[in-house]
C-alpha cells in the first residue's frame, strides 16, 4: 500500500491551510519536456521511463495510454493535466470494507500538497478550497465513472503581490483515490512569463472605455459606480502557452447592483487601451424590452 507524504503547512483559522513549498520563479525559455515529464510521471507514483511515450501535440507534450494521460505545455513545460486511465480500476479494484491509506481530510491534504511540490507545479503559495469527501455514485464523475471514496479540492494560489492576484495566479483542481492514497486526476491553468510593468493610459482612460463598450450594450452607468484594478492580464490561453504569450499591465473593471439585477465587467490592455474581455448583463426590462 502506499504512504501518505508528510509535507510542512501552516494552519490558518477558518480558511483551510495555506502551503508556502514553492517559491521559485517562472523560466521564460523553453524547459526540457522529456524531463519534466519524467517528473511528472514519477510525482504520479508511475515508471518515469514512460516518457519516452510522448508525443508532440497541438502545442503540448503528451502521453495516453492505459496507465495514464499526461499533458504538458510544449513551451514552458508546465503541468496543464494528468489522470489515471482504465488499468487502475482494474488493479486497485474498490473494498469499501477494506484498509484505506487516507483516512482523513489532512491525509488527503498532505497527499495534494506532496503531488503539487514533486510535480513541480510553481506557486509562491496556495490555498486549498472546496474541501469535499465523496463516496458511492456522488464519486463517479470525478473517479472516472467508478465507484470509489475518494477526496477533491481545487487549490489556488495566492500572490504577494496584488498585481497578480486572482488574473495571473494559477489554480486547479485535484482528486485523491482514499483507498490507495494515489492522485486519481489533476489539472490546472498555465501562466506565461510577466512582461515589464509599463501603464501608458491611467484609471480615468480605462473607466471610459469601459463605460463606452458597456454602454453599447445598453448599460448607462455612472463612472463612480465602476470597480477597477491594475492587475497582470494573459494575453493567450490558459491551457496553451505561444512564445509571443505574456503576463500584461492591464485594468480589471466591474460594475453591479443587487437591487437591479445587472452587471457589467471588462479587461483593458494598459499599454494601449484595447479591450480584451468585456461582457454586460443587463435584463431586458432595464432596456425597455
Amino acid at each position: 500500500m502506499f504512504a501518505v507524504a508528510a509535507v510542512g503547512v501552516m494552519a490558518l483559522g477558518a480558511g483551510g491551510w495555506i502551503y508556502r513549498d514553492q517559491l521559485s520563479s517562472q523560466a521564460t525559455g523553453r524547459v526540457d519536456t522529456q524531463a519534466r515529464m519524467r517528473q511528472v510521471l514519477q510525482a504520479f507514483q508511475l515508471d518515469p521511463n514512460l516518457a519516452s511515450q510522448a508525443r508532440t501535440f497541438n502545442g503540448s507534450i503528451q502521453i495516453g495510454n492505459g496507465s495514464v494521460s499526461v499533458r504538458l505545455d510544449e513551451q514552458t513545460g508546465q503541468l496543464v493535466s494528468v489522470s489515471r486511465s482504465r488499468d487502475f480500476y482494474a488493479n486497485y479494484p474498490y473494498k469499501p470494507e477494506g484498509p484505506h491509506v487516507v483516512r482523513s481530510e489532512g491525509d488527503a491534504k498532505a497527499v495534494m500538497a506532496a503531488f503539487i511540490r514533486d510535480a513541480g507545479v510553481e506557486m509562491e503559495s496556495y490555498e486549498f478550497e472546496g474541501f469535499k469527501t465523496l463516496e458511492g455514485e456522488e464519486a463517479t464523475q470525478a473517479a472516472s465513472g467508478h465507484v470509489r471514496k475518494i477526496y477533491t479540492a481545487r487549490f489556488v494560489e495566492r500572490k504577494s503581490d496584488p498585481r497578480f492576484e486572482a488574473t495571473a495566479s494559477r489554480s486547479g483542481s485535484i482528486v485523491v483515490d482514499g483507498q490507495t492514497g494515489l492522485i486519481l486526476r489533476f489539472s490546472s491553468i498555465i501562466l506565461p512569463p510577466a512582461a515589464p510593468w509599463e501603464l501608458n493610459i491611467d484609471e480615468a482612460r480605462a473607466k471610459e472605455i469601459a463605460l463606452d463598450v458597456w454602454q453599447q450594450s445598453g448599460a448607462n452607468i455612472e463612472p463612480s459606480m465602476v470597480r477597477i484594478h491594475a492587475k497582470y492580464v494573459s494575453t493567450g490561453s490558459s491551457k496553451k502557452i505561444l512564445p509571443e504569450d505574456r503576463l500584461i499591465p492591464g485594468y480589471v473593471l466591474g460594475a453591479s447592483s443587487d437591487a437591479d439585477s445587472w452587471h457589467c465587467f471588462a479587461i483593458i490592455d494598459g499599454r494601449s487601451g484595447k479591450v480584451m474581455q468585456n461582457s454586460c448583463h443587463i435584463p431586458s426590462r432595464m432596456r425597455g424590452e
